[in-house]
């Protein structure tokens, strides 16, 4: 028996550079299908790879009776109308385009499903994306759920900023720097010893670690002015007063490895776990997982991973 049905659109964005979303969209078959969906989980996803990577989650979703609804970021997947785009985001303010590009997509699911809840989930570049949503539109979506995130490190971002804006200034926007990506990533390996890989920091698996760097679409070489969006996009969503914005009520699950460099190996996410509740924030959780990498649904354990989701999701909104 089908349990889903998958289908690609392209949708306009608000942006007034013409980018065309590229959305993935998997919707549950049979008597879940429709106005019976109760839920949907809204996908944004990593820097340098793109939405079709979570299939198999989706899928497993739609199993369960929720819809998944997953765009490739602007510069990402087959948003990108070459391979000269990919890694860069927009002319000017990249980061709050993509923000705006995910406005899109909830608009889109909400339009297609009026009935369902709405959870966000982002995941590392797409966590920081969430985040600055949550801060501006937390309104817009039922729950958020952060996957591989990282909590405020503001001299650290305002560093990269400025480096990245040398690099710019002096390369162009579209110079891909190997120098903002050493200083990026270059210390992601330093707990792994003897890592058969570059990428070795994103997962145990060796074979998603293999998957992903045959993949064209993953891994490539970002732009200046995509390391430029991004730490200014880091450096917005960890001022005080933009956390403060998020609403108080709103669940938001954490959940990491701890042996994910990107937050700290859990350091600067339990941090930012700790000020959400701070700030007045009630239903805000955290799920780590001993030894685990960056890309949690890609891991070892990835079927455990999928099922604490699924039960968070179900404790809050989705009953079968």
């Amino acid at each position: 028996m089908k349990k889903d049905d998958a289908k690609t659109v392209f949708i306009d964005t608000p942006a007034s550079d013409g980018v065309q979303i590229a959305l993935h969209m998997w919707l549950p078959a049979g008597p879940q299908a429709g106005s019976a969906v109760k839920t949907a989980v809204v996908l944004s996803h990593g820097m340098a790879e793109h939405a079709m990577r979570y299939e198999g989650f989706a899928r497993f979703l739609c199993e369960n009776g929720i819809a998944f609804y997953a765009h490739d970021h602007r510069g990402h997947g087959q948003t990108a109308k070459n391979a000269d785009e990919l890694g860069f985001l927009a002319e000017k303010d990249g980061f709050q385009a993509v923000v705006l590009d995910l406005r899109s997509v909830v608009e889109r699911c909400r339009s297609d499903l009026p009935n369902a809840k709405i959870i966000l989930l982002g995941h590392s570049f797409g966590s920081f994306v969430a985040q600055s949503f949550i801060e501006q539109f937390g309104n817009e979506v039922d729950g958020c759920i952060l996957s591989g995130t990282a909590g405020p490190r503001r001299l650290l971002s305002a560093a990269g900023n400025r480096m990245a804006s040398l690099v710019k200034l002096f390369k162009g926007a579209r110079y891909r720097s190997k120098f903002l990506d050493r200083a990026s990533f270059s210390s992601y390996l330093d707990k792994i010893p003897n890592a058969k890989s570059p990428f070795a920091w994103l997962s145990r698996d060796d074979e998603q670690v293999a998957l992903y760097e045959k993949d064209p679409l993953c891994g490539f070489l970002c732009t200046a002015g995509f390391f430029y969006d991004l730490t200014a996009g880091l450096c917005r969503i960890h001022r005080e007063k933009n956390m403060k914005r998020i609403p108080k009520k709103l669940p938001v699950l954490f959940f990491a490895g701890t042996g994910d460099p990107v937050g700290g190996y859990t350091k600067t996410i339990r941090a930012l776990a700790d000020r959400y509740r701070k700030n007045g924030m009630t239903d805000v959780s955290e799920i780590y997982y001993e030894g685990g990498r960056h890309e949690m649904l890609n891991e070892t354990n990835c079927v455990q991973v999928q099922n604490d989701i699924l039960e968070w999701i179900q404790k809050h909104w989705y009953k079968n």
